[in-house]
C-alpha cells in the first residue's frame, strides 16, 4: 500500500514539475515573419487563459494536431509561393479549425472564412456548383491574395494579420496603421486588439505541441493527404468506385463539391487522406501513371510535385456511354443481402442525393433486408425510338390488312364441320371432309384383318385467285409457325437488330437482353440470336 502511494506521489511531482516547466518556457517575445513582437507583462495573463484553454482537452488537442499534419503540406507551399510568412497556417487553425463547413455568425464560411463578397473580391469562385470557400487549396490562394495585398499597403504582418478581421479600410483610420508601420519590433499588451493576442497564444501553443510531438508524428501510422488533378467533369461517386475509396470520405474533405460533380471549366485537385496509394490495386496502370498521385509528407516542409503525364496513360479507352432520352422510368428496387444506398444508386446508374430525394431518405437513414426502394432512370434514345417503330408498325394500313387476313384464316379453320362417324356391321365409315385423309378399318379380330385401306377424298372446290394480301397472311403464318418452332434466328445479310426484333414481335431492348449484346448492340452474318428467353 505504501509503495502504490509512494507511486503515485512520485508521478503527481512529475507531472506537476512538467506543467511548470512548460509554463516556465513561455516566451516574452514571439516572431512572426520578419517581425519580432515582445510580450509586456500585462498581455501574459491574457495569453496564459489562451494557451490554458487550447489544452484543457487532450482529445481535442490530438484531434487539431492529426489535422494539421493532414492539411498543412497543402497549405505551406502556397503561402510559400505567395510570400506570406508560414506562421500565418496558424490563423487558418484560428479561424475555423480546419473545418471546411465552418459559418461564422456574420456569414463567412469555410477554411480561411471568407464572406462571400470578399471570397470574389480575392477571386474565389461560389456559386450552385462549387464553393471553393470550402476548398482547402483554393481558399488559401485566396487568403495569400487578401494578406500580400493588404501588407503592401501596410508594411507591417502585425498590421495585416489585423486588417484579416477588421478590413483594410477600417485598420488604415486607426492610429496604430501609421505606429506600427515598417517596425519590424511591436510590443503588445493588454490594450492590444483580441484578435492579435489570441494568434499570437494559437501560434505559440500549436507549434510547440508539434515540436514535441515530432516524434510520435514519424513513428505513428498517420494516413497522409492524397491529392489528385485529372478529376475535369468528373463525378464523386465514379471516382470513389475508381480510386477503391470510400465516397463519404471523398464527400467529406471535399464539400467544396456542391453537386457531386467536379467543373471541367477548371483544373481542380481533389484530395482525401490515405494510407494507401488510389493506384495501388491497379496493375494495369503504368508507374509513371501511379506518380500523378500527390501525396503530402508528414513532413510538413515537403510536398511531392506532380508528373506530366497524359490523361490516357491512367484511363483506359471507355466505350461512348448511351445517348440519354428526357424521358424518366421510375421503378422500384427489393433490398438484397449486402446492398447500400450508395451500391443501389450506383447499379441504377444514379447519384446518390437523387436516390436519396426519390425515398424521401437522409444520408444516415437505415435499409432492411426486402426493403422497397424507388429507382429511376433515364431510357436511353435507342430503346425509345425502337419502341416509337414498334408502335408505329402496329398501327400501319399495311399490318392492319395482314392482321385482318390471319384472324380470318383462323375463323375459316374454326368452321370446318366436325367429323361424322357411321358403324354399319363390322365397317366404320367416316364422313369425307375437304382435303381430309378417311382411314377404313374392319372389326374383325386381328388374325383375319388382311389389309387396310386409305382413301383421300376432296371435295370439290371453287378456284379462288391468289391475292398478294393472301400470299402476305400465308407468309405472317409461316413467320409464326417458325417463330414457335424454332427458338433461334441466324443473322442475314442486311438484317438489323430492329428488323429482328419486329420480324418476330419482340422489343430491340429484350433480343439485346436475351442475347447480352450490351449498350450499343452489335450483329453480325451468320451470328445466331436467341428469339425467346
Amino acid at each position: 500500500m505504501n509503495q502504490k502511494k509512494l507511486l503515485f506521489l512520485f508521478l503527481f511531482l512529475v507531472s506537476c514539475s512538467s506543467i511548470t516547466v512548460r509554463a516556465s518556457n513561455r516566451p516574452d517575445t514571439l516572431s512572426l515573419g520578419n517581425l519580432r513582437v515582445a510580450i509586456h507583462p500585462s498581455a501574459r495573463p491574457i495569453l496564459e487563459k489562451e494557451w490554458a484553454m487550447l489544452g484543457a482537452n487532450k482529445k481535442f488537442v490530438g484531434m487539431m494536431k492529426d489535422k494539421m499534419r493532414l492539411f498543412f503540406p497543402l497549405i505551406e507551399p502556397i503561402l510559400k509561393d505567395g510570400n506570406i510568412p508560414d506562421d500565418f497556417k496558424y490563423l487558418c487553425v484560428q479561424e475555423s479549425s480546419l473545418n471546411p463547413n465552418a459559418v461564422s455568425t456574420s456569414n463567412a464560411v469555410g477554411y480561411w472564412q471568407f464572406k462571400l463578397e470578399t471570397a470574389k473580391d480575392v477571386g474565389l469562385k461560389v456559386n450552385k456548383e462549387v464553393d471553393e470557400r470550402r476548398h482547402i487549396m483554393e481558399a488559401t490562394k485566396g487568403a495569400v491574395n487578401y494578406l500580400s495585398r493588404n501588407n503592401t499597403v501596410l508594411d507591417n504582418w502585425l498590421s495585416t494579420l489585423l486588417s484579416y478581421r477588421l478590413g483594410l479600410g477600417t485598420l488604415k483610420k486607426m492610429p496604430l496603421a501609421t505606429d506600427w508601420l515598417g517596425k519590424s519590433i511591436i510590443e503588445v499588451d493588454s490594450s492590444t486588439d483580441w484578435y492579435v493576442l489570441r494568434f499570437l497564444a494559437y501560434k505559440h501553443f500549436w507549434e510547440t505541441e508539434l515540436q514535441l510531438n515530432a516524434a510520435e508524428s514519424v513513428s505513428a501510422e498517420i494516413p497522409s493527404m492524397i491529392t489528385y488533378k485529372q478529376v475535369k467533369g468528373k463525378n464523386l461517386m465514379e471516382l470513389s468506385d475508381e480510386w477503391k475509396v470510400s465516397y463519404d470520405d471523398l464527400k467529406k474533405y471535399n464539400s467544396w463539391v456542391l453537386k457531386d460533380w467536379v467543373p471541367d471549366d477548371k483544373e481542380y485537385t481533389l484530395y482525401h487522406p490515405s494510407n494507401v496509394s488510389i493506384f495501388e490495386s491497379k496493375s494495369n496502370v503504368s508507374l509513371a501513371a501511379q506518380s500523378m498521385a500527390l501525396t503530402a509528407s508528414n513532413d510538413t516542409n515537403k510536398l511531392y510535385v506532380e508528373a506530366e503525364v497524359p490523361q490516357e496513360a491512367l484511363y483506359p479507352k471507355k466505350k461512348h456511354k448511351p445517348i440519354l432520352s428526357d424521358k424518366v422510368e421510375t421503378r422500384f428496387h427489393t433490398v438484397e443481402s449486402g446492398e447500400s444506398l450508395s451500391s443501389i444508386a450506383r447499379k441504377y446508374e444514379m447519384k446518390l442525393p437523387d436516390l436519396l430525394k426519390l425515398n424521401d431518405l437522409e444520408m444516415s437513414s437505415m435499409i432492411s433486408l426486402g426493403q422497397k426502394i424507388k429507382v429511376s432512370r433515364k431510357i436511353p434514345m435507342l430503346e425509345l425510338i425502337a419502341e416509337q417503330l414498334d408502335e408505329k408498325a402496329k398501327k400501319s394500313p399495311n399490318r392492319a390488312r395482314v392482321n385482318e387476313a390471319i384472324e380470318k384464316q383462323e375463323e375459316k379453320i374454326a368452321e370446318e364441320p366436325k367429323v361424322n362417324i357411321k358403324s354399319t356391321g363390322n365397317s366404320v365409315y367416316i364422313d369425307p371432309a375437304v382435303g381430309r385423309e378417311i382411314t377404313i378399318r374392319s372389326d374383325t379380330p386381328e388374325k383375319d384383318k388382311k389389309s387396310e385401306v386409305k382413301v383421300v377424298e376432296e371435295t370439290p372446290k371453287t378456284p379462288v385467285e391468289k391475292t398478294p394480301l393472301m400470299n402476305e397472311s400465308k407468309s405472317v403464318a409461316k413467320i409464326n409457325n417458325v417463330q414457335a418452332n424454332n427458338s433461334f434466328h441466324q443473322v442475314k445479310a442486311g438484317e438489323t437488330l430492329f428488323r429482328i426484333a419486329s420480324q418476330y414481335g419482340i422489343s430491340v431492348q429484350k433480343l439485346a437482353e436475351w442475347n447480352k449484346l450490351g449498350k450499343n448492340p452489335k450483329i453480325q452474318v451468320g451470328q445466331k440470336l436467341k428469339i425467346q428467353p
